[in-house]
């Protein structure tokens, strides 16, 4: 965990507008494993069109790979970088009771959001091959306070440093931390399967039963959490009856 895996190639900038925009344009340049890591990102993007905000010596980060399979199985790597980004968080000092899953793509310290991702794909035009790129960020020093179109009336933001202080990782040494996790993580994805994935997820994520409230084109949906299916969508009980959502905001 503490030197930099050879499966993945390293391209370091000082400022980037986005670093998945910049992984986008390298797609294909290759076809070799790349992280793209970003000391600046002035125009980072977040889940469902908003803006992700970097702030001061946090991480921002896109994984450039080349997976075979559908764009379901390319969606289960959703669920692969949670488990990564957990797993890197306990190796940077976190305890692993301070620490929950959230579908789809959150990793919550103390109930309050400290990292995102954001997975986009890349079709070449010659080949027809998808490249798949997951993006990262992480509030290790620093978090917005405040944000538009932002749900952090219900899930606020925080830090590593809230909880670490001065034994916080810089961004150089998170960024080895998740990129061996990842590449641990993907490796069992493609030896064991989604069915793996997602019971691993599960041992980290809520309980069964557990209450919670899902924001979906406006409307508030209140039930339970009943887990998550085999194409990764989160199953929520309501009125004794099982829906299985794809997209929308959920709040405990």
């Amino acid at each position: 965990m503490e030197t930099w895996p050879k499966n993945f190639k390293l391209i370091q900038y000082n400022e980037l507008d986005s670093t998945n925009s910049e992984a986008k344009r390298l797609a294909f340049k290759d076809e070799i494993n790349t992280c793209v890591f970003s000391r600046i990102q002035t125009n980072g993007k977040g889940s469902r069109g908003r803006k992700w905000v970097s702030g001061f010596k946090n991480l921002t980060a896109s994984f450039i790979i080349y997976p075979s399979g559908n764009l379901t199985e390319f969606s289960h790597r959703t669920f692969v970088a949670s488990l990564a980004l957990f797993d890197s968080f306990v190796y940077a000092g976190i305890k692993n009771k301070d620490l929950i899953l959230k579908w789809p793509n959150d990793v919550l310290l103390k109930k309050r959001k400290v990292s995102g991702i954001l997975l986009e794909s890349v079709i070449n035009n010659n080949s027809k091959k998808s490249a798949l790129i997951i993006g990262i960020g992480v509030n290790l020093y620093s978090y917005p306070k405040k944000i538009k179109d932002y749900n952090s009336l219900k899930i606020k933001p925080t830090s590593l440093f809230s909880i670490l202080g001065h034994k916080t990782p810089s961004p150089d040494q998170m960024l080895i931390y998740i990129a061996n996790s990842l590449h641990c993580w993907e490796k069992k994805y493609n030896k064991y399967g989604f069915s793996f994935i997602k019971n691993c997820w599960l041992n980290f994520s809520h309980s069964i039963g557990k209450k919670l409230e899902v924001e979906l084109k406006g409307k508030i949906l209140k039930g339970s959490f009943f887990g998550i299916n085999d194409n990764g969508s989160l199953k929520i009980l309501v009125d004794k009856k099982v829906v299985e959502i794809n997209v929308g905001d959920v709040f405990i």
